[in-house]
């Protein structure tokens, strides 16, 4: 099986349809929440020498947790359950590290509270 960035993503994308959220694989202008963005981390790719001479690349990707803003308590309860269910729900061997502090973001005409969850893939990468 080929293993590009683009099957990485998309299985990620599969695994969070799969949970009941909407998911976008890419930046948008416009978000309709509650909605999973993911985007490329910093670094995005990071390269590991094999013994056997090959690479293993690690994949870092942001995961953009968005919920919409409308009363505190409430839409912090429901971005905590799609953390929650969003990190169960990831393919074997994602690796979720930490989820940063909730903050209120307006994106386009809507304020949402979103939370980033960082995550790393590692895989041998092949050209489409």
């Amino acid at each position: 099986m080929t293993t590009t960035l683009a099957t990485i993503r998309t299985g990620i994308a599969t695994a969070i349809e799969g949970a009941g959220y909407r998911t976008h694989a890419q930046p948008l202008a416009t978000v309709i929440p509650p909605a999973v963005v993911i985007v490329p981390d910093d670094p995005y790719l990071e390269a590991n020498t094999l013994s056997s001479g090959g690479l293993l690349w690690q994949l870092n990707l942001e995961l953009i947790v968005c919920v919409a803003y409308l009363d505190p308590q409430g839409s912090l309860r429901q971005l905590e359950d799609i953390i929650i269910k969003v990190a169960s729900v990831l393919p074997r061997g994602t690796e979720v590290t930490t989820v940063g502090q909730p903050s209120v973001e307006d994106v386009g005409p809507s304020s949402l509270l979103v939370a980033r969850m960082p995550i790393a893939v590692r895989a041998n990468l092949t050209a489409p």
